[in-house]
């Protein structure tokens, strides 16, 4: 275990120092630094990934036929402000940190971009500050807490998210769906169990759903079509459309 924490400790170090470059493109922020890292966990016994990230981008790819959890990631900051960044091990956990403890508050806020690989199989975990989430082939559970930026999950079972603000799709899902979110559209599609949607504002789409759907609304318009029942809580301001319903509809 020692040697393993060692490893990974210089390996974090090596790719934090390899590369250090100025951000000079046309409209785009003028950061200290660019660093580039590469980090890798064996996933052996484990079953779940905690992840907890800040500003950024964060894509991650399920793959059935790898063995481990890669990290990929872009760093953007100032000089005198280091980003936390690991991959480490708790009993059956994978936890991954990723986030600036400060920023300049007269500048833009440094971020880091992440691309992780994982296990097909692994469940998900995570945390986001800010910054667009991209999820697919990963066919486990899913908890995805956020705050700003849009979402994208192909693939997974029971799926619950909570999320601040940012458009939302999600696809291919094999169990239920349960979505709190403040504002931005959002689109389901493709899904073998319930859905059950308490929104802010932002258009609804739902369509292809096995079970049913229930829909609590605050404002926007609402399109339900292919489901096996659809009850609506309340759908605020914003038209409502439904077709193909298999099951009861009740609009309270």
């Amino acid at each position: 275990m020692l040697v393993h924490s060692l490893t990974m400790v210089t390996a974090l170090v090596l790719g934090l120092t390899g590369c250090i470059l100025n951000v000079n493109s046309a409209g785009r922020v003028d950061f200290d630094y660019h660093k580039q890292t590469q980090l890798t966990l064996e996933a052996q016994a484990l079953d779940t990934l905690v992840a907890d990230t800040g500003a950024g981008s964060l894509k991650i790819v399920g793959d059935a036929a790898v063995e481990s959890i890669t990290l990929e990631a872009d760093i953007y900051g100032y000089d005198g402000v280091e980003p936390e960044l690991t991959l480490t091990r708790s009993g059956s956990k994978a936890k991954l940190v990723a986030n600036f403890d400060a920023y300049r508050s007269n500048g833009h806020s440094p971020y880091i971009d992440l691309l992780v690989k994982v296990p097909a199989g692994m469940k998900l975990d995570i945390h986001d500050g800010s910054g667009s989430i991209i999820i697919r082939g990963v066919q486990a559970d899913m908890e995805i807490e956020d705050g700003s930026g849009s979402i994208e999950v192909d693939g997974g079972n029971r799926l619950t998210i909570d999320d601040g603000s940012g458009s939302i799709t999600l696809t291919n899902i094999s169990g239920d769906i349960q979505v709190n979110d403040g504002s931005g559209s959002l689109t389901i599609a493709a899904v073998q169990g319930d859905v059950e949607i308490e929104d802010g504002s932002g258009a609804i789409e739902v369509r292809g759903v096995k079970g049913k759907v229930s829909i609590d609304d605050g404002s926007g318009g609402i399109s339900v079509v292919d489901t096996q029942g659809l009850h609506i809580i309340e759908a605020g301001s914003g038209s409502l459309s439904f077709d193909n319903i298999q099951g009861q509809v009740s609009i309270d």
